[in-house]
């Protein structure tokens, strides 16, 4: 078992050496066999070390919600710059723990990660299931802006290397960014992003379990 977990606190050599580790057992080909449901993992935090991790599983063509669960969890990692996964893992293995999902969607990086092992590798290849990051935002590479309309994408590149996509999912958003996490191909993680999609820029699977997370926030007294 990689000491993902319970990582050396601030060895960043070591945090280096575990993320290459996962990198390269990072699965970059379909491996499912159905397509039936599908997880939206996501993180909002309260304050300081307290967090709450929620998981949202949902039918992969009606987009119905199946199952959810929104937990409080305790960071035990500080926050570090390309090392979330140290931080946010623990709590969102703990989110997604009996909800099964034939893929796995996690609010942040996959492979577009400067060492290819964002949140949603580390999440994939502890579960070893199908998992794609979809992100907000860019963390690494080069891509042009894809057209407006729906449905267009751009690769992301670092150098000559394809780290993912920059997706268009409504023509008057922000793209986003798409990355495989494990056990998938980028054409198939695009796919499922633009699949499970409806009115709004994140697809459905994110948005719930990120209004999920919220909530629960939302509720906590200090």
């Amino acid at each position: 078992m990689l000491p993902i977990l319970r990582p050396p606190r601030f060895d960043l050599d070591e945090l280096t050496r575990i993320q290459e580790q996962i990198a390269k057992r990072v699965d970059r080909r379909d491996r499912f066999k159905k397509l039936e449901t599908i997880a939206g993992c996501d993180i909002s935090f309260a304050r300081g070390n307290l967090a709450y991790a929620a998981c949202a599983v949902l039918d992969y063509r009606s987009l119905e919600v199946l199952n959810r669960r929104a937990i409080k969890v305790g960071l035990r990692f500080p926050y570090i710059p390309t090392f979330l996964a140290f931080r946010e893992l623990e709590g969102m293995l703990e989110a997604v723990k009996g909800l099964e999902a034939d893929v796995y969607m996690v609010g942040a990086q996959g492979l577009a990660h400067p060492r290819r092992a964002g949140l949603a590798c580390h999440l994939g290849v502890m579960l070893d299931r199908p998992a794609l990051g979809v992100a907000k935002s860019r963390l690494c590479g080069e891509a042009h802006m894809p057209p407006k309309r729906i449905g267009s994408y751009t690769w992301l590149k670092d150098g000559k290397e394809i780290i993912g996509a920059v997706v268009r999912t409504q023509s008057d958003a922000k793209p986003v960014y798409v990355s495989i996490g494990h056990k998938l191909s980028l054409k198939t993680a695009i796919k499922i992003t633009l699949d499970t999609t409806r009115n709004h820029r994140l697809p459905e699977p994110l948005r719930i379990a990120h209004e999920l997370a919220t909530a629960a926030m939302r509720r906590t007294k200090f």
